[in-house]
Formats: structure tokens, sequence, C-alpha cells
């Protein structure tokens, strides 16, 4: 359960994590203050996210691992929106990553297929009519019973 839970927190914590530097690349920030915090958190969010799929790879039999691979490729999404932004050259600041842009389209690379793999998990580990929603046949009748 601590290992269930250690990774629930990390996922919620990178995934607040991406939103703070992506929101922050919104705004005009000057290069020379933000631009290497920057590749270094990309770089840093680059490796955690890689180990953490990993690790979850190699426990592929936790209660929740469908909820944590869930989480985890909710993380590869928005760090693929935060280096698409980017690569785009949709920020204020994008000049700044000129002589960055191919290590940040491998990074980019790296995780889209990360991301596929994640998504191929998540479909094998869903169960058929897999669902929190669905009533059993005895829940429905006790619901129905309004003697």
């Amino acid at each position: 359960m601590l290992q269930n839970i250690t990774f629930q927190d990390n996922l919620y914590q990178m995934a607040r994590s991406i939103d703070t530097v992506f929101e922050g690349l919104q705004l005009d920030l000057a290069p020379e203050y933000f631009h290497k915090k920057t590749m270094s958190d990309l770089a840093f969010f680059d490796a955690c996210i890689r180990r953490i799929h990993a690790d979850l790879q190699k426990n592929n039999r936790l209660a929740d691992y469908l909820p944590l691979m869930q989480a985890m490729h909710s993380c590869q999404q928005k760090l693929l929106q935060l280096l698409d932004r980017i690569l785009g050259g949709e920020i204020p600041s994008a000049d700044a990553f000129a002589a960055n842009l191919a290590d940040l389209q491998e990074m980019r690379n790296r995780h889209a297929k990360l991301a596929g793999e994640t998504q191929e998990s998540i479909v094998r580990t869903e169960k058929p009519g897999d669902s929190k929603d669905i009533v059993s046949s005895s829940e429905l009748s006790e619901l129905l019973n309004f003697q």
C-alpha cells in the first residue's frame, strides 16, 4: 500500500509541477532568469516520468494499477502539451529555446512513444464493462426493494 501511495503522490506532484512551468511560460519572462531553470525542469520531468513509468511497469499487479497508469498518462500528456507549446514557438520567450529545439524534439518524441505504451497498458488492463458506476444484480434488487 505504501508503494501505491508513493506513486500517487509522486504523480500528483509531477502534474502540478508541469502545470506550474506551463503557466509560467505564458508570461513574458526574462530568459536570462528563467531559461536555465525551465530547461532544468524539463530535464527533471523527462527523467522522472520515465523512471516512474518503468517502476509502474514492474509493479503491474498493484491494486490501483489502472488509476495509476491513467494518472501517468495524464502527466505524459501535460508534458507533451508543454513541449508542443515550446517547440511551436507559442510562448513569449520562444527565441530563448532556439538552441534547444533538437533536444526538446527528441524529448517530445520519446514521451509520445512512452504515452502510447502507457495507453496500450491501460487498454490491456481495462476489463470489458469495468466501471465503478455499474450496479450488480443483487445491489439492483436491494435498491428496487421498496417494502
